[in-house]
């Protein structure tokens, strides 16, 4: 814990999320064109690598994973929505 009884971690976290998340979810928005969808994505991106950090290499810039984290979901996420749209237009 830090002085202000924070779990470090936690402490981390939020400055991880406070200084990037507008780039994040701008970053997203060039991909989709829902800013709800864009902040789901990096929300969801910002997660994973906060849970898996510990068995990444200790090299890997956060936020550069992030970014290509954000990247790849993105592109399965309009994946899945063309699928979606080809699928309804059948029925």
């Amino acid at each position: 814990m830090n002085r202000n009884g924070i779990p470090i971690d936690l402490a981390s976290f939020n400055r991880l999320f406070t200084e990037y998340n507008e780039r994040f979810v701008r970053f997203a928005l060039t991909y989709v064109d829902d800013y709800m969808e864009a902040e789901d994505i990096v929300m969801e991106a910002m997660t994973y690598y906060w849970e898996n950090r510990a068995r990444l290499d200790n090299e890997v810039h956060p936020p550069t994973y992030i970014f290509a984290s954000i990247k790849n979901k993105c592109l399965n996420h309009l994946r899945d929505r063309q699928y979606r749209q080809a699928l309804s237009e059948q029925l």
